[in-house]
């Protein structure tokens, strides 16, 4: 089987869509050969579409280019001119809708994303206030790329939920397989932290302080220690608004507003940091998937989390973590987590399913199976 990777970005950048694209490259090279299709903007294109974001702009509009007809079309064709020359037997399509909406090829597509842009437009900040006809454009090439898929690998039951109410597709037509952890070193069970801490260590992980629900993870620290529990908070990559390093005094509170994980120093103190936390708390307001869920299970950490977007598929009530209702607060998730880590037959139960999860279905051998299988059914069709 050879295999065809298309992709608005590289699979070979540890950094391509927060590391998605390279290891579900790396997962699906265990099964096929598999070539790399990648294109980036002509300088015409991108003039045109930054033209677009300049005449909304005077209207308070925002933009989302990528989904503008006249980007996709390009894109689309270009794939299509390559498909005809490289005839790969599957194409494998992440996040990418623009590369197929209008491409018209023999060769089956497994198109895989986390989210619709039917759904994701408004749910997001960032797709926030988009021109109408923004909009009507998005849907319409979101709908046909989810069209002309052979088959739609999803990341969650939202997203899997939106393709056959908001786009008719079919059931039989879609699989749910959720990503798997992009950590380069997965610790071994006898490396994961046997005990709990004496003080319960929380920890906050997400670059956008708002959208991760930053202000309901302090105020929960603030709860638990007005209830008279030791807890202590890290915050890694962002910052807490008016905070400044080096002249706030907060005893309880790490912030650490960057890691890089592909740099070997830095991807150590991260694996070290979540390795000794007790609970990954993560108040998100708007969430389509959940890597940072898949990788506190890996080392078998419970996680607290919002019912929003695609989180319970990767965070099951009672097996890896919880999640709360979307209008829950402080006090709420305060009251969780002061509950299970004083329950030792609680809370270990819940480490030692966690990283159980994490083994059956929160990884990218999982996930890359799933992939082969549905490959190879839609070879044999």
């Amino acid at each position: 089987m050879k295999t065809g990777f298309a992709g608005r970005w590289s699979p070979l950048e540890k950094s391509s869509w927060s590391g998605t694209y390279y290891y579900s490259y790396q997962a699906i090279k265990k099964y096929s050969d598999t070539e790399i299709f990648q294109y980036k903007w002509p300088w015409y294109i991108r003039e045109q579409l930054i033209l677009h974001k300049q005449l909304q702009k005077l209207k308070n509009k925002k933009v989302a280019v990528e989904f503008l007809k006249g980007y996709a079309k390009w894109f689309s064709k270009q794939l299509e001119k390559d498909l005809k020359i490289h005839k790969p037997d599957i194409l494998f399509v992440p996040a990418a809708p623009q590369l197929i909406a209008y491409c018209h090829t023999p060769v089956p597509v497994i198109f895989m994303t986390d989210a619709t842009f039917s759904q994701i437009q408004g749910y997001y900040d960032s797709f926030d206030n988009l021109a109408a006809y923004n909009i009507r454009q998005g849907i319409e090439l979101d709908k046909s790329a989810f069209g002309n898929a052979a088959h739609c690998m999803l990341a969650s039951e939202w997203t899997k939920q939106s393709a056959m109410k908001d786009y008719g597709i079919a059931e039989n037509k879609i699989t749910v397989a959720p990503l798997g952890a992009n950590l380069d070193t997965v610790p071994d069970r006898n490396e994961l932290k046997k005990e709990k801490n004496k003080i319960c260590r929380l920890l906050f992980l997400g670059v956008e302080w708002e959208r991760k629900g930053g202000d309901i993870a302090l105020n929960t620290l603030a709860e638990l220690k007005k209830n008279g529990m030791a807890a202590h908070l890290t915050i890694i990559g962002c910052t807490p608004p008016g905070y400044i390093e080096g002249k706030n005094d907060y005893p309880d509170i790490t912030v650490i507003p960057f890691i890089n994980k592909h740099n070997t120093q830095e991807s150590k103190q991260l694996y070290d940091i979540i390795r000794n936390s007790d609970f990954l708390l993560l108040p998100t307001r708007a969430e389509c998937a959940g890597v940072v869920f898949c990788e506190a299970s890996a080392f078998g950490i419970p996680s607290i989390s919002t019912d929003t977007g695609g989180v319970s598929t990767y965070v099951e009530n009672g097996v890896n973590g919880f999640t709360l209702p979307l209008n829950a607060g402080a006090m709420a998730y305060a009251e969780k987590i002061q509950t299970l880590f004083n329950d030792d037959i609680a809370y270990y139960t819940l480490a030692a399913s966690s990283r159980k999860k994490f083994e059956e279905e929160l990884n990218w051998d999982a996930w890359g199976k799933t992939f082969n299988r549905v490959a190879q059914q839609l070879l044999n069709k």
